[in-house]
């Protein structure tokens, strides 16, 4: 197992010589890289938080490569069912507020049926336990650590204190970490959290933090050993049909199915280039609330949910690219390179909502950029810098409201650019998921 001692380094070290953001080059650097959270068991660096626990929990059970390798986020990312869409906005008239979601996992709207799917897919059993209370909770948790190692545990995000995220963001900070073990000497848990090396929190924040939203219930998993672990060529082929159908809705909850399906896209493209209208970005993100459309338009596809770059589009060709391989199927690496391009025109995409020359745009993409360093580097008791970015991206967009950066007809303009980015992304999507139907 690989220490982290050096990890930044690394990261800073591969930046310099291929010119990558913080998060796409730490996604590669931490491919392989582990450490250990306790004496038996495994702790991985990552970029998404689901794919990184079921990596956790998959080491820890046995459940590993045909090389006996643990496998990589990349793999694990694809063996999940890999990428997905979901498009969201909301505007509430009366606060003046709106916002802007962009989704790019496999279900990133269901943890639970994320995780089933997955490790059924591998040939694994899963235990799921509930609670409703702190109590019961923690004592689901202790067996199952007891009897089945490392497990995955529901959060709020804003409740864990090396994430340092701003008070408004409590209670809707949906997020799974894996938990280690427990110091009852110390009062104290070990948690992974993407983060370089584990964390230890106190136990009476874990506590707090599993309980703050209710519909996920204190909700905890566990893995046994499968039987007989199921053929990588199997997992693969079963993977992608699932990624395909994600893309066309398929688990989307209720009425919901457009906003994720791939059809989302287009719809977005409509209201980007539309003047008017109640659901038109002329009227939905009117400067000033332009700022927040544009700037979570970036973190989404860059940095936010563990995207690591490309809204994940590249993370899913490397595991295209790592099973062609392993499986000798070249159609694998074809569809690899599609989804390289696809995750290329993403990038574009962020970079065109927030100009380099505007200097209000460019401060705001380097402090994004810094809050993902700081993030997958926190610990939980050296926050205070983290905190001053979520400061200074607070106060950018108090300028923004004061004074907007663009005139009216760069609005106008910047729209229409944007519109005509999501079009052709929408097109090249379409394209590829034909490609990974085919697959089938």
């Amino acid at each position: 197992m690989t220490q982290h001692k050096h990890l930044k380094q690394l990261v800073r070290a591969r930046m310099e010589k291929t010119g990558e953001s913080y998060s796409t080059a730490r996604r590669i650097v931490t491919a392989r890289a582990a450490t250990n959270a306790a004496p038996t068991t495994p702790h991985f660096a990552g970029s998404v938080p689901a794919a990184t626990a079921l990596r956790i929990v998959l080491t820890d059970a046995r459940i590993v490569s045909p090389s006996g390798e643990p496998f990589t986020e990349a793999m694990t990312f694809g063996l999940a069912g890999g990428i997905g869409i979901g498009v969201f906005s909301f505007f509430y008239e009366k606060a003046n507020f709106a916002s802007f979601f962009l989704g790019g996992r496999h279900l990133w709207h269901d943890f639970e049926a994320y995780f089933t799917r997955a490790l059924n897919r591998l040939g694994a059993d899963v235990i799921i336990k509930e609670a409703s209370g702190v109590k019961p909770a923690e004592k689901n948790l202790r067996e199952l650590l007891s009897e089945h190692g490392a497990c995955i545990v529901w959060v709020d995000a804003a409740q864990l204190p090396q994430r340092a995220l701003p008070a408004e963001a409590q209670g809707s900070a949906y997020h799974v970490i894996t938990a280690y073990g427990i110091d009852d000497e110390k009062g104290t848990a070990s948690i992974g959290d993407l983060t370089d090396e584990p964390i230890t929190i106190p136990l009476k924040v874990l506590a707090a933090a599993r309980n703050r939203i209710k519909k996920d219930k204190n909700r905890v998993l566990a893995v046994k050993s499968a039987k007989k672990q199921t053929a990588l060529s199997d997992a693969v082929a079963d993977a992608l049909r699932a990624c395909h159908g994600g893309l066309n809705g398929d688990g989307a909850p209720g009425n919901a199915r457009k906003n994720f399906s791939l059809e989302a896209l287009k719809v977005w493209a409509e209201r980007l280039r539309e003047d008017g209208g109640k659901e038109s970005w002329a009227h939905v993100f009117a400067p000033p609330r332009l700022w927040r459309g544009l700037t979570s338009i970036y973190d989404c596809i860059e940095h936010s949910f563990g995207t690591g770059g490309g809204l994940m589009r590249p993370l899913f060709a490397e595991f295209l690219d790592e099973a062609a391989t392993s499986l000798k199927q070249k159609p694998l690496a074809q569809l690899a390179a599609v989804y390289k391009e696809l995750g290329a025109q993403w990038s574009a995409l962020a970079d065109a909502a927030l100009p380099r020359d505007v200097p209000l745009f460019k401060e705001a993409r380097e402090l994004y950029a810094r809050k993902a360093e700081l993030v997958s580097s926190a610990s939980s008791t050296d926050t205070k810098e983290l905190r001053g970015v979520y400061e200074s991206l607070s106060a950018l967009q108090q300028k923004a409201a004061e004074r907007f950066p663009l005139s009216s007809a760069d609005c106008v303009s910047i729209r229409a650019a944007l519109a005509d980015r999501v079009s052709a992304i929408y097109e090249a999507e379409l394209a590829a998921r034909q490609k990974l139907g085919s697959r089938e």
